[in-house]
């Protein structure tokens, strides 16, 4: 629990849960891509 009002330090590895949701978003849509031929 943060006692003083401090701003977050992001570490580098990590994501915040919308970043993640917006990299499975991207995962499924490529794999949709490649499952229907969708690219030239």
């Amino acid at each position: 629990m943060p006692i003083k009002r401090m701003p977050r330090v992001k570490l580098e590895g990590c994501l915040y849960l919308d970043q993640e949701r917006k990299l499975g978003l991207v995962k499924r849509i490529k794999k949709q891509i490649d499952k229907f031929c969708l690219t030239n």
